[in-house]
């Protein structure tokens, strides 16, 4: 028994130790502010970083996600870390709220549109007119069936045009909303992320394309804490003011007192969820680490 024990002791104390050198990278960069070296695309997609490779970045990846989105970090620009996650293979260095399109964003731009069918008078009209032999009745019937088709026909353009008019307006927000929502570094690693893997590894992946504080090299800090600048003194007291990286006093400066708060478990992640209303709008704010990582505005 003890040759079988003994082994599966060994297993579950070195899935522990990796665990906790997980939560002590995450803890380690969380919440520190540091400056950007290159362009960065408004997505959660983020760019892909191999730090096993002599060409760590996918160039191919990073062109594309450029042009298909905003940018919404520019090379030498001061952001939070908001989440560091290690995962199998995969390392998330997630930057002031992580890019645009993780959970509680709203990128859907679509407007449905669809033409009125025929009435029942249109068909009950049509109906008419196939079974009348009266010349002067038909013609009658006639022009009632073209007043009500050209009557449909306006209605559709109008509403083809509200829609094309919705869709801009959501597109628009959504190129706002992403070029304010961050962005991230996948650190992809051939096989499974090394399990010797430590903060200083991690800052040296990083170093072509971000400038870390002189203070990190230290020793780990124990909690993480934001240092962003104080919110400017125009800032506007209303929803339209937030963006993902403020922290909960910030946003709470502009919104006021939450009507409600709560916190779950996402994927391992801490999530404080905090709920405002003010006047015919409603703000859903999400927090990791006291950072503004997601939000949505109900309009009543």
């Amino acid at each position: 028994m003890k040759k079988i024990v003994l082994p599966v002791i060994f297993l579950l104390a070195a899935s522990a130790l990796s665990a906790q050198d997980a939560a002590a990278i995450s803890q380690f960069f969380e919440g520190k502010q540091v400056v950007v070296k290159i362009d960065m695309p408004g997505s959660q997609q983020g760019i892909d970083i191999y730090p096993q490779r002599p060409n760590s970045l996918d160039a191919k990846s990073y062109g594309s996600r450029m042009k298909s989105f905003p940018v919404s970090l520019r090379n030498g620009d001061s952001v939070v870390v908001t989440t560091v996650k290690v995962k199998d293979k995969l390392i998330e260095f997630q930057l002031g709220g992580g890019g645009f399109g993780t959970f509680g964003d709203n990128s859907d731009t679509s407007v449905n549109f669809i033409p009125a069918s025929k009435s029942n008078r249109e068909k009950d009209l049509e109906d008419q007119l196939k079974h009348t032999d009266d010349r002067d009745e038909r013609n009658r019937i006639q022009r009632r069936l073209d007043d009500l088709r050209r009557q449909r026909e306006r209605d559709d353009q109008r509403n083809r045009a509200i829609a094309e008019r919705t869709a801009a307006i959501k597109r628009e927000r959504v190129a706002d909303e992403r070029a304010k929502g961050g962005s991230r570094f996948n650190l992809k690693y051939d096989g499974k992320v090394p399990t010797n893997l430590t903060p200083r590894d991690v800052m040296a992946a990083l170093a072509q394309y971000v400038s870390f504080s002189p203070e990190l090299p230290g020793q780990p800090v124990a909690a993480p804490t934001a240092t962003l600048a104080p919110m400017p003194a125009n800032v506007s007291n209303a929803p339209g003011s937030l963006h993902k990286g403020m922290r909960e006093d910030q946003v709470r400066a502009i919104l006021g007192a939450p009507t409600s708060v709560s916190d779950a478990n996402r994927d391992g992640l801490q999530v404080h969820s905090e709920t405002f209303v003010q006047g015919n709008s409603t703000t859903h704010t999400q927090f990791v680490n006291g950072v503004l990582v997601g939000y949505s505005i109900d309009v009543r």
